[in-house]
């Protein structure tokens, strides 16, 4: 496996392949749009059976280009790499939130959700949006995993010494042992539509944040990722754990 100074030499060659790439393909992307925008307002009033298929195609076209377009600006991110602002989080309350916002998918999906909070383990030193972010591709990737058989969505904390685990776990149908190295490549993806660049994402912003990331899954019973932050700083108020305190 890869060491992190590899990754990190690989992501900036990228950054800088991904600017090249970002300027040669958003301009003609750009162009794309403004004419099928404006193809699109001509036929408004389609009124033959001709008409309005040229205007169903023109907004299909540019529904593409607008995809193909925020591709480019999340791979062009992710290769560039996060401005991370680190601050106390309270991470209990930040992912109460998330499930919270996820429950009416959560139900549509037939997919029960629970969890399980360490309550010596409320804070960790991060950026709150791109912490945010990060779990809730997690999230995301585990509903995707669960979208047509449903199951169960757990979510945990664990307190740790000077670290905070957070645990994402489904009972979707897990990840085959040779695909599970793979997962973190942009652009690989084993979901039809997948951008392939959410895990990837995810990955560079917890390592960026001071973390680790990893998972485990068991083909036919789920998949569980974990991620590893560091808890803030003293002069936050972030006092490390007395070992002696947890049996963790």
């Amino acid at each position: 496996m890869a060491s992190r100074r590899q990754r990190t030499q690989r992501l900036q060659t990228m950054g800088v392949l991904a600017a090249g790439l970002a300027h040669e393909v958003k301009n003609p992307l750009s162009t794309m749009s403004v004419n099928l925008q404006l193809l699109a307002e001509e036929y408004a009033d389609a009124k033959s059976p001709l008409e309005q298929r040229t205007l169903k195609r023109a907004r299909l076209l540019l529904g593409e280009v607008d995809r193909l377009d925020r591709i480019v600006n999340d791979f062009l991110a992710l290769a560039r790499g996060y401005e991370i602002s680190a601050e106390r989080v309270d991470v209990e309350l930040l992912l109460t939130d998330l499930l919270r916002f996820i429950e009416p998918e959560n139900e549509q999906l037939e997919i029960a959700a629970r969890s399980n909070f360490d309550a010596a383990a409320r804070d960790v030193f991060a950026d709150p949006k791109f912490l945010r972010l990060a779990l809730n591709n997690l999230v995301v990737n585990a509903q995707q995993a669960m979208a047509e058989t449903g199951g169960e969505l757990f979510v945990e904390t664990v307190g740790h010494e000077s670290m905070v685990e957070i645990r994402v776990t489904d009972t979707g149908p897990g990840i085959e042992p040779d695909k599970l190295e793979k997962i973190w490549q942009p652009f690989f993806s084993t979901k039809g539509g997948g951008t392939g660049l959410g895990l990837p994402t995810t990955r560079r912003i917890v390592e960026e944040l001071g973390g680790e990331i990893g998972v485990v899954s068991e083909p036919g019973r789920g998949t569980r990722f974990t991620m590893v932050l560091p808890r803030p700083p003293r002069e936050l108020g972030g006092d490390t754990l007395d070992p002696t305190e947890t049996s963790r």
